[in-house]
């Protein structure tokens, strides 16, 4: 890995974008703001398409998400065009009122909508720092062409498997939180203790939860014995859980690594690419498709934990193997190398860091992995023989169980503060 470093210009390049990005001396402004004939302040209506899942706030009264302005409207109904990307803020009880066990009775049927990417809408409500809160839904649809079409069949989709998590209770809120991002029935204080715990990156969406999907995809398809269909299942398995899931920065890191370590391996048969080139690909590629991503938390924390892991991996196996058995030392070892590059991050956001972390991670990642492999076969068969639903949901309520206490074990363990 070394020596991929000195003969590959990729990592230099990554090296001179990262100073430039994120140094001081450089103040680089990649969202273009909006387009308007009107300032925010004047209008009070806007029309445009959700570019992404919604995500509940901390407060629990809205959901925000980004929206792709296509037109603005003043106090007066002056209408004008709009372009660029602003946040908006939808009320709790609007973006629920079709989920389970969350039913408003105060949102009248006429107003029911799925919020979910690709649906177009009109708004009313008020601009706050560049932030849309919205007061009411004026109309919610999804295109007809194809794209609409799609983004209609994943917004149903994902409403169902709610509803089905929603059935298995606190197991299911977590497995719901694992495989699409959504966090509404995860519980407040499991929540915060995988934070407290230093385990927030196991319910974000990342490369541990596509790597579970290809890993499944290539299992199937090595028992076909042919390369090409391998690849093809692999691929599309890739490809329809980020679909359903979404993209995320982190989570759309680790599609483009899966995605160039898929191609390399098929047309160089190559078992073992440089991931470290692999890496430096995939931030140029991200840079270049979604530049806004570059100041995401998601996007700094999924790029310098991995290049942590290829930089540091083997010279803490070295240490840790000496006086731990090989499973634990591994395990050790890339958690450790993960943390090099993402505490000063930790510390510098959140002026806080859970050392515990490090340890935690080699006991719950295993339980996690084994939760989610167990949740996806017992969906199926569920989905298959209906009746063995509310079995499986009190299997899956035990293992949640141990995984619960034991996170709860490691988030009483003390944080480390700066002022």
């Amino acid at each position: 890995m070394v020596n991929s470093r000195k003969t590959n210009p990729l990592f230099y390049s990554i090296v001179i974008l990262i100073i430039i990005f994120y140094s001081p001396l450089f103040n680089l402004k990649l969202d273009k703001g909006v387009f308007s004939l009107f300032t925010l302040k004047e209008c009070t209506k806007i029309t445009g398409t959700i570019k992404n899942s919604p995500v509940k706030t901390s407060d629990k009264k809205y959901y925000y998400a980004d929206f792709i302005l296509s037109s603005m409207e003043t106090k007066k109904n002056e209408k004008c065009s709009a372009g660029g990307i602003i946040k908006i803020y939808i009320p709790s009880a609007l973006v629920e009122a079709y989920y389970p066990g969350k039913l408003y009775s105060k949102v009248k049927d006429k107003n029911n909508f799925i919020y979910e990417t690709g649906g177009i809408f009109s708004f009313s409500g008020k601009f706050s720092q560049n932030k849309f809160y919205i007061n009411e839904t004026l109309n919610g649809s999804y295109s007809k062409n194809i794209k609409g079409k799609i983004s209609r069949f994943r917004a149903l989709c994902r409403l169902q498997f709610k509803r089905l998590m929603y059935s298995w209770k606190n197991a299911g809120g977590l497995l719901l939180a694992l495989l699409c991002g959504a966090r509404e029935y995860t519980e407040d204080s499991v929540s915060s203790a995988f934070r407290n715990a230093g385990l927030s990156h196991i319910l974000a969406l990342s490369g541990m939860h596509l790597s579970m999907f290809s890993g499944i995809a290539m299992f199937i398809g090595k028992k076909s014995k042919r390369k090409n269909l391998s690849f093809i299942i692999r691929l599309t398995a890739l490809i329809l859980f980020v679909w359903f899931a979404g993209f995320s920065p982190s989570l759309l890191r680790a599609f483009i690594c899966a995605l160039l370590t898929l191609t390399t391996c098929a047309v160089n048969d190559q078992k073992n690419p440089d991931m470290l080139v692999i890496l430096t690909m995939s931030f140029i590629i991200q840079i270049i498709i979604s530049p806004t991503d570059i100041y995401s938390l998601g996007f700094i924390l999924s790029y310098s934990a991995l290049a942590g892991i290829l930089i540091f991996n083997k010279l803490f196996q070295i240490f840790y193997i000496r006086f731990l058995p090989k499973t634990i030392a591994f395990s050790l070892a890339s958690s450790t190398s993960a943390q090099i590059f993402t505490v000063p991050v930790s510390l510098y956001k959140f002026r806080t860091y859970s050392p515990i972390g490090i340890i935690a991670t080699s006991f719950v990642s295993p339980l996690i992995t084994f939760f989610i492999y167990t949740g996806l076969i017992l969906i199926i068969l569920s989905l298959i023989f209906p009746f063995i639903s509310n079995i499986s949901g009190i299997f899956m309520n035990f293992l949640y169980t141990i995984i619960k206490n034991l996170v709860l074990i490691f988030s009483k363990a003390p944080v480390w503060s700066i002022n």
